[in-house]
This record gives C-alpha cells, sequence and structure tokens, in this order.
C-alpha cells in the first residue's frame, strides 16, 4: 500500500463523473478543492459569457444607441444599468442558476464525503446544504430594486463566510487510517 497525490484531472473525474452522488466513503483534500476550482471557474466564465450577451443586445438596438448619444453621461449610465438588470437579466441569471443546479448534487457529494475523511458526521454538511439552496434562491429571485439589493449582498455575505469556514477546516488532513466511512482514499494497492 501506498498514499499518492491526487490530480486536478483525477479530482474532477472522481467528484464530477464517477462519484457525483456518491455520499458513503471519503475524499481526500485536493478532490474538494479542485472540484470547487473547477465550479468557480465554470461559473465565472458562465457569467461572462451571458454578460457579454447582455450587453451586445443591449448596444445591438439602434434607437437605444441613438438615445445614449443624447443623453449627459451620468444619465445614460443609469438607462444602462436600468435596462442591463431588467431587460436582460434572463440572459445573464438562468445560465448561472443552471449551473448551480448541475453543480449541486456532486458539490453536496464531495463534501459529505470530504467530512467523513476527517471523521466527521455528514450532519455537518447542513450550513454548506442551506447556503447553497439559498444561493440558488436568491439568484432566481433578485430583482434589483434597492430594498432587495442590502438582501442580497447581507445574504452572499453569509454565504462566503460559511464557505470560508468549510475551506478552512477541509485544510486539515485526513487520517491515513481507515475510519468510520471507509479507508484512506488516497490509498493505492502497490
Amino acid at each position: 500500500m501506498y498514499i499518492y497525490n491526487m490530480t486536478f484531472g483525477e479530482a474532477l473525474d472522481s467528484s464530477v463523473v464517477n462519484k457525483y452522488k456518491t455520499f458513503g466513503g471519503r475524499a481526500c483534500r485536493a478532490e474538494w478543492y479542485y472540484f470547487h476550482i473547477f465550479y468557480i471557474l465554470i461559473t465565472i466564465l458562465v457569467a461572462l459569457v451571458g454578460s457579454l450577451i447582455a450587453t451586445i443586445s443591449i448596444f445591438a438596438d439602434p434607437y437605444l444607441s441613438a438615445q445614449l448619444d443624447d443623453l449627459p453621461a451620468d444619465e445614460s449610465t443609469q438607462l444602462l444599468l436600468e435596462l442591463y438588470f431588467e431587460e436582460e437579466r434572463e440572459i445573464m441569471i438562468y445560465p448561472q442558476v443552471v449551473v448551480y443546479l448541475l453543480f449541486f448534487l456532486p458539490a453536496i457529494s464531495v463534501t459529505v464525503r470530504r467530512l467523513q475523511d476527517l471523521n466527521i458526521t455528514y450532519f455537518w454538511a447542513l450550513p454548506y446544504f442551506i447556503t447553497y439552496i439559498i444561493s440558488i434562491y436568491t439568484l432566481i429571485v433578485f430583482d434589483g430594486s434597492e430594498d432587495y439589493q442590502i438582501n442580497y449582498q447581507d445574504i452572499n455575505a453569509i454565504n462566503t463566510i460559511v464557505f470560508l469556514v468549510y475551506v478552512l477546516l477541509f485544510a486539515k488532513k485526513g487520517s491515513y487510517k481507515n475510519n468510520r466511512f471507509g479507508k484512506n482514499p488516497l490509498e493505492k494497492e502497490s
């Protein structure tokens, strides 16, 4: 038996393809961290593409372009923001919701298995699960109004804090020995 290091590809293969709905067993640090790095990169990419498409669709309107030329800078900025968050919202938000929903089960399962690698019960995945659901909900119902903006920022801050707690907790190595949830995920036959 020997202990090996999991690569980025192996971690994604394990968390997204092979064990995306497996809640039993253990997940090493690399599997959890690499999965979340990939997930964050995909989310950023989808947000950028959605924003680019929304921006292009706003500026493709010739009537709007002529109207923007006639307005002072602060009024044209306000008009663009209103259009961006009211009319083109679906182009930006719904692809992100799809990504969140696609990664929902793998994110929860790799988190549960990572907790089990640390010999901690899956019950401690509930804060992660709850903040994940709240993130999806706030993304769907966010309407850009001032009152809701404050609540959205507060909820987003809480979600970030919970995620950072998991990042710090999961920096700890799992035990090399078998625990009540299974054998070491990095242990291979020689």
